[in-house]
């Protein structure tokens, strides 16, 4: 051994020895060492903000918080088999804490808002979207345009305050045709689920709020700033996916075909008891995550687990895996 490492380890001896001999003493002596202070437990995250570069676009995850949901909410699995899901993607049993997410891309030219989150319509964790907003320095009056992927309270209520004033006053809003007629439709609420009847006073108020300012479209359109919408019906009647474009990057927003990573990736035929169409919910639902895993594409979607991007894995048992993207430290 060379004198140099000699000298290291009798160094460190040292200092181990000093420190233990003071510890020592310490107790011995009956010294007491000052205690700091305790720092209270903060309980809360900070902002939920996440940035993204898709070519020249930059897309901010705007999270709105989280909504806890119990295992009744699906159609067709019982309480035991939603826990086996869970306990398979480590995710706590019992019930289902659902984030809120929505959109925002800066194009360099335009700022484009995908839903808007729930306000204070499903309880005090959610309707963060205004401060979070404010925490990357926009103002609602800054956004040009409003996507929205179906019109469920947790998408649309952020778009105007408890006492009916608009959020957002120089956004022209897009939305599907077929969505904006099914929950503005009285005979439709009529024979709605009990629980999602509400939701249809809800959207009839938005619209109001936002007369004159709504433009709706059919299918697979062309919404300009290279962002695309293409149907995903089943959800809801006119439940929409937008494909953004950027310098050969894509992403695929899906909005709620898939409301649970832990569920509906091991399991595409889950579905919620909210659906209009199971049936229909169940094969967009195969099809968009084909295509995503066939593709190698980027998808997101609004109750992902934050900051939501990701890709899509075939399993060999016929099912798919959520593979979340590693989180990017520059944008």
């Amino acid at each position: 051994m060379s004198d140099t490492s000699n000298s290291l380890l009798s160094r460190r001896s040292f200092l181990s020895s000093s420190a233990t001999v003071a510890l020592a003493g310490a107790a011995t002596s009956g010294l007491v060492l000052p205690a700091h202070a305790a720092t209270p437990i903060v309980g809360t995250q900070l902002p939920q903000v996440y940035r993204r570069k898709l070519g020249k676009y930059e897309i901010t995850v705007l999270g709105d918080g989280y909504l806890d949901l119990p295992h009744q909410i699906w159609a067709n699995l019982s309480p035991e088999d939603v826990d086996g899901y869970l306990a398979d993607a480590f995710v706590p049993t019992g019930s289902l804490r659902n984030g809120v997410n929505a959109y925002l891309i800066n194009t360099g030219e335009k700022l484009i808002l995908v839903d808007s989150g729930a306000r204070d319509l499903f309880g005090p964790n959610a309707g963060l979207l205004p401060s979070n907003l404010a925490a990357i320095g926009v103002k609602p009056e800054d956004i040009d345009m409003v996507l929205v992927t179906h019109i469920h309270p947790d998408h649309v209520a952020g778009l105007y305050s408890a006492d009916g004033q608009i959020i957002v006053p120089n956004a022209q809003v897009h939305v599907d045709a077929n969505e904006l007629n099914y929950w503005t439709s009285e005979t439709e609420q009529a024979q709605a689920l009990e629980m999602t009847r509400p939701w249809f006073d809800i959207a009839r108020q938005w619209q109001s709020v936002y007369d004159g300012r709504i433009s709706t479209f059919t299918g697979e359109t062309d919404l300009g700033d290279g962002i695309s919408s293409f149907p995903l019906p089943g959800h809801t009647p006119g439940h929409t996916g937008l494909r953004v474009e950027s310098e050969g990057e894509t992403l695929l927003i899906l909005g709620d075909a898939v409301i649970s990573a832990a569920v509906q990736f091991a399991n595409p035929e889950a579905s919620a008891i909210w659906d209009t169409n199971s049936e229909q919910g169940v094969q967009s639902r195969r099809t968009i995550f084909d295509l995503a895993a066939r593709d190698r594409t980027l998808v997101t979607a609004t109750h992902l687990p934050f900051p939501s991007f990701g890709y899509v894995d075939r399993r060999a048992d016929g099912g798919f895996q959520w593979v979340p993207e590693e989180w990017r430290y520059a944008t």
